[in-house]
């Protein structure tokens, strides 16, 4: 008895967790697929197109936002690519912002050659460090208080900074007091790939913040879908 409602439970928090369906708008039909792949590379916009071959379209949308969700719509949309054979990923449209389940995140897919990686990579080289606020809505706070260098903000949910430096300069990111906050010392240098921090912060730890860092395809993939705020 105990195991059939642990197990009615279970099901219950699954599907009110996260509740999204993702759908194929539009697909190759003379692509073959020969090769399984779990690379889902961002495809940079000057990226030669001549040597991408087109996949699929796919949208995934969802009904409310909550920490976790666009994560788990990542994963679903990452996962349903690779099994179409698709490695790679531009997003073309994104609604956060709508009510109920009119939310959604578009993207077409592509596959792209193993050795052609570097070259779509090298594009993405730039001194540019982002800065993301919570991917949901603060229940208590209005966004991450954050200092960088000698400039004081707040990054609120749903949004993101970004900032460009110059090579050599020494970059201090401060998240919380500086007693109790988290610190991260950056040092720019040319030909160095874009950094994605994101922010955790607690109340009632000796220590209440984390700083932390998204892989490059994810944070590309939040710089395209999230709001850009002003400096």
């Amino acid at each position: 008895m105990f195991n059939k409602i642990a197990f009615i439970c279970f099901v219950l928090f699954s599907v009110n967790s996260f509740s999204q369906k993702t759908r194929v708008n539009a697909f190759n039909r003379d692509f073959e697929k020969y090769r399984s792949t779990t690379v889902f590379d961002y495809i940079h916009d000057d990226f030669d197109s001549t040597k991408l071959v087109w996949v699929a379209d796919i949208t995934v949308e969802f009904d409310t936002i909550i920490p976790g969700m666009i994560g788990e719509c990542f994963k679903e949309l990452k996962e349903k690519a690779n099994r179409l054979g698709a490695s790679g990923f531009r997003v073309t449209e994104s609604d956060l912002e709508s009510i109920g389940d009119q939310k959604f995140i578009s993207i077409s897919t592509y596959w792209l050659r193993m050795e052609d990686r570097d070259e779509n990579y090298s594009l993405s080289q730039s001194n540019t460090i982002y800065l993301f606020g919570l991917l949901g809505y603060h229940q208590s706070i209005s966004g991450y208080p954050i200092s960088l260098n000698d400039s004081e903000f707040i990054v609120h949910g749903l949004t993101y900074h970004s900032y460009e430096f110059i090579d050599d300069q020494r970059i201090h990111l401060l998240l919380g007091s500086k007693s109790r906050g988290a610190h991260e010392h950056i040092h720019i240098k040319d030909g160095m790939k874009p950094r994605f921090f994101y922010f955790n912060l607690v109340k009632g730890s000796f220590k209440n913040a984390w700083i932390s860092e998204y892989k490059e395809n994810y944070g590309m993939f939040l710089s395209q879908i999230l709001k850009k705020e002003s400096k």
